[in-house]
């Protein structure tokens, strides 16, 4: 049993617990495990203490869980508990996460009789969230129902801040990619705010995507009113524009409307663009897919790479323009090579736990 270990050596009896729970409510426990346990139990009444907790979660998830704002969250937390994974004890923590979400006041309901305890803040803590922010790891995806009922789902290696205030219900798209469904308030806009803007929605479904030197905004359903983060004056005040480009070119255009079937591109060296989307394709990661029309290789592995912790490496440059097209499973990177392998002149260089080097095949 392995667990994380923090900067002293030693590790948390809380994420010690949390292991050690997940391992004893799996189908089968052998009797040497049960007395490994009870030896580790018996080292410290921090050991008993830390279980202790870990059960109490537990049984706060299953006296809580058709709670609204539980329920989005569960599914996500039940592959995470069957996912193969190097860091196993983060499925607990997800669940307590959950939990401690909706104890803190982030969820939609209140748990009469709870409070959020110190044993949730270090289960947030190790999870790497804190109250109001939501955050993906590589290969993770994270569905939550906001405290207004919106519902927004979280692509791998993502983070979403919430910053709700009596006029709007702001969120800000720190990094990845997120999907919202929005629950209809007329008075109290719903504002994304991602690169320099402002994405605002009464009532309406859209993907936002956040890259290095572009973001994408696919519309499913509804209207969104793309605007300035700050006015232009205070912009132009506030930043310098890129060399060669003056702060007036710099700057998002005053008001822009975008709708169902378009696509917005906000890019770093061509500004603002609206093209045709294609939101079945922007949006399959949520049923894990990945689907590529005639994309660059290159850029196929990139977005493979996104999903899992086994890096694809192309060890010949030419290869990174053959163009592939497909439906691929994320996260699964060996039915991604399996594919290549058999449908073009690549061969495997070298493959071990962390990596996938390919290289052109000769006949």
């Amino acid at each position: 049993m392995s667990a994380p270990r923090h900067p002293n050596g030693s590790r948390s009896a809380l994420e010690a617990a949390g292991l050690w729970y997940e391992r004893l409510h799996r189908d089968k426990v052998s009797d040497a495990v049960r007395a490994e346990f009870e030896a580790w139990l018996a080292q410290s009444a921090e050991h008993r203490e830390g279980y202790a907790q870990a059960e109490r979660v537990a049984d706060l998830l299953k006296r809580s869980a058709e709670l609204p704002a539980v329920l989005a969250l569960r599914h996500e937390a039940a592959l995470r508990l069957t996912r193969r994974t190097r860091r196993p004890y983060r499925a607990l923590m997800a669940l307590a996460a959950a939990l401690a979400l909706v104890a803190i006041g982030v969820g939609t309901a209140s748990l009469t009789g709870l409070k959020p305890t110190q044993y949730f803040t270090a289960w947030l803590t190790s999870l790497g969230s804190q109250p109001h922010r939501y955050a993906t790891g590589t290969g993770e995806r994270l569905a939550a129902t906001l405290t207004d009922g919106s519902q927004v789902t979280l692509d791998t290696q993502s983070e979403l801040e919430v910053a709700f205030t009596p006029a709007e219900r702001i969120v800000r798209l720190v990094r990845g990619q997120a999907y919202f469904e929005v629950a209809k308030d007329k008075q109290h806009p719903f504002v994304v705010e991602v690169d320099q803007r402002r994405l605002v929605a009464v009532g309406t479904a859209f993907d936002v995507r956040m890259d290095a030197h572009l973001v994408q905004v696919t519309m499913v359903e509804g209207t969104v009113r793309v605007e300035p983060l700050v006015s232009p004056v205070a912009a132009a005040e506030a930043s310098g524009a890129p060399r060669g480009v003056s702060r007036a070119e710099s700057l998002p255009p005053p008001r822009t409307l975008i709708s169902a079937g378009d696509q917005l591109l906000i890019s770093d060296g061509t500004g603002d663009h609206i093209r045709p989307g294609d939101a079945d394709r922007a949006t399959a990661w949520r049923r894990g897919q990945l689907v590529f029309d005639g994309l660059r290789l290159g850029d196929a592995v990139a977005e493979m790479n996104r999903y899992s912790d086994t890096r694809i490496v192309l060890q010949d440059p030419q290869l990174a323009d053959i163009r592939v097209s497909g439906a691929f499973a994320a996260g699964r990177p060996e039915v991604f090579v399996e594919a290549l392998t058999n449908y073009f002149p690549i061969a495997v260089a070298s493959q071990t736990a962390d990596s996938v080097v390919l290289k052109a095949s000769r006949p």
